[in-house]
C-alpha cells in the first residue's frame, strides 16, 4: 500500500495481489502433496522470497513481474522434483558420471558462447531467455562429488573426484567467474573432509585455496580493484570504491528500524539489485530487520545440517551437507561483501537478491532438502526398514556399530533355511 501510494499507480495492487497468491497457493499446495513436509523450511522460503519480492517492486517493478513468474514456475517443478529425491533412490546415485559431463558442458558452452557481463562470461541467451549455468551447476556439482565419495572413499577415487572438480573450477576461473568458483572450491573441500574424515585433505584444500586467492590477486586486474576498495575505498571513493561506499552510506542511514520503504536512496548503488540488496533493506527496512533475514537463513541453514546428521544413507547425508555449505557460504559472500568484511565477490542473495537462475536454483536446492527429510519419515525409505526387510533400529552409539551390524544381518540372512524368501541378491 506505501509503495502505491507513493508511486501513484494501481499496478503495485495487482502485483501485491498476485505475489500474495503465488505465495499462498504453493504453501497449501506444498502441504496437500506432502503433508509430512518441514513447515519451518517452508514458512522461511517463503519469507524470504516475500521480502525480495517487496524490494523489488520498490526498485523496479518489471524485474519484480520476471522475478515473481520464475519463482512460481520454479515452485511448481520443485513440487515435482521433492517426489523424485523422495523415490528415485537407484538412480540418483547411478547417475555419477552424467552429473559430470551436464556440469562441465554447462560451464563450457558459457565460457565459449557466454555473453560478458562487467568482463566476467555468466550467462548465455536461448530464445530470448538468459540463464547463469553455474547456479544450476551447483546442484549438479554436489550430487557428483556425493555419488563419487558415498561409497569409495581410497585416496585414489578421491584423487579422480579432485581432477573433475578441478575442471569445474577451471571453467570457471577462466570465464572469470571467480564467486562461483570459490563456492565450488569450499563445497568440494568440506564434502572430501567430511566423506573421508581426513584432516589432511581441508589443511590441502586451505593451503591450495590460498595460494590460488594470491594467483588470482596477481592474474586479473578486477581481483585487484575489488581487494583495493575493499582495502580503503575512502580514497578512490569517486571510482573503484564507490559501490562500497554507498552501500555502507545507505546501512548507516538506516538506523535500527529503517527509513522506510521508499524513504531511501537506494538506487544510488550500482546493481543494487542483485548484488546490494541486503543494503537496500538495511536502509529501508533496518538493521533489525537485517539481522532477523540473516536468522532466517541461519536457521535453513542449521535445518539441513540436522537434515545430514539424521540421514543414515550416507549418499543423501552427503549431499545435505553439501547443499548446507553451497547455501551458507554463498550467504556469506554476499553479506560480508556488503559490509566490506570481505571482498566484494558479486553473488546474489539466495531468494531475495534479483536473479531468476539463482531463485530457480535455490528452490531446487530446497526441494532437494526437503526430499531428504520425507525419506526419513517414509518407512521404507527410512529407518524402520533397509532393502525390504525390517530390523531393529540402530542406537545412538554411532555409524561404525551400524554398518557393522548390518554386515552381521547380511551374513546371518545368507545362511538362512529361507533364504529364497527373506533375501534377495539383486536388492541387497
Amino acid at each position: 500500500l506505501i509503495i502505491c501510494v507513493e508511486k501513484g499507480s494501481v499496478d503495485y495492487l495487482f502485483f501485491y495481489a498476485l505475489s500474495q497468491l503465488v505465495l499462498f497457493a504453493s504453501m497449501t499446495l506444498f502441504l496437500m502433496l506432502y503433508p509430512d513436509i518441514s513447515r519451518l523450511l517452508l514458512n522461511n522460503m517463503c519469507i524470504l522470497l516475500g521480502t525480495g519480492l517487496i524490494m523489488l517492486v520498490r526498485l523496479d517493478m518489471e524485474k519484480a513481474v520476471r522475478q515473481l513468474l520464475i519463482a512460481a514456475f520454479s515452485m511448481a517443478a520443485a513440487m515435482v522434483l521433492i517426489q523424485l529425491i523422495r523415490k528415485t533412490e537407484k538412480l540418483t546415485k547411478m547417475l555419477t558420471w552424467l552429473y559430470a559431463i551436464l556440469g562441465l558442458a554447462a560451464l563450457g558452452a558459457v565460457l565459449i558462447l557466454g555473453q560478458a557481463t562487467n568482463g566476467s562470461q555468466l550467462s548465455y541467451n536461448i530464445a530470448g531467455v538468459t540463464f547463469q549455468p553455474s547456479e544450476f551447476v551447483k546442484l549438479l556439482f554436489v550430487f557428483f562429488t556425493a555419488a563419487m565419495l558415498w561409497q569409495d572413499r581410497s585416496f585414489r577415487n578421491v584423487v579422480l573426484c579432485s581432477v573433475f572438480a578441478a575442471a569445474h573450477v577451471l571453467i570457471l576461473v577462466l570465464s572469470r567467474d571467480l564467486g562461483s568458483a570459490l563456492i565450488f572450491f569450499v563445497t568440494y573441500v568440506f564434502l572430501v573432509f567430511l566423506a573421508t574424515g581426513n584432516y589432511i585433505y581441508l589443511l590441502l584444500g586451505a593451503a591450495g585455496g590460498s595460494a590460488a586467492a594470491a594467483a588470482a590477486f596477481r592474474l586479473f586486474i578486477h581481483v585487484q580493484v575489488r581487494v583495493q576498495a575493499w582495502k580503503d575505498p575512502w580514497t578512490v571513493i569517486d571510482s573503484q570504491g564507490y559501490q562500497i561506499t554507498q552501500s555502507l552510506f545507505a546501512m548507516s542511514r538506516g538506523g535500527w528500524f529503517g527509513l522506510g520503504i521508499g524513504q531511501g536512496t537506494p538506487k544510488d548503488i550500482p546493481f543494487v539489485e542483485t548484488d546490494f540488496i541486503f543494503a537496500a533493506i538495511t536502509e529501508e527496512l533496518g538493521i533489525l530487520y537485517a539481522v532477523c533475514l540473516i536468522l532466517i537463513c541461519l536457521s535453513c541453514f542449521i535445518f539441513f545440517v540436522r537434515i545430514a546428521l539424521k540421514t543414515r544413507d550416507r549418499f543423501y547425508r552427503l549431499i545435505a551437507a553439501g547443499l548446507a555449505i553451497v547455501y551458507l557460504f554463498q550467504i556469506f559472500l554476499t553479506v560480508g561483501g556488503e559490509v566490506k568484511f570481505i571482498p566484494l565477490t558479486g553473488v546474489t542473495l539466495p531468494l531475495v537478491s534479483y536473479g531468476g537462475s539463482s531463485v530457480m536454483t535455490t528452490l531446487f536446492l530446497l526441494a532437494v532438502i526437503q526430499g531428504i527429510f520425507l525419506r526419513q519419515t517414509d518407512p521404507e525409505k527410512g529407518r524402520g526398514r533397509k532393502n525390504g526387510r525390517n530390523f531393529i533400529e540402530a542406537d545412538e552409539d554411532g555409524e561404525e556399530e551400524y554398518e557393522e551390524y548390518e554386515e552381521e544381518r547380511e551374513e546371518d540372512y545368507r545362511n538362512s533355511p529361507e533364504r529364497e524368501i527373506i533375501w534377495e541378491e539383486e536388492d541387497y
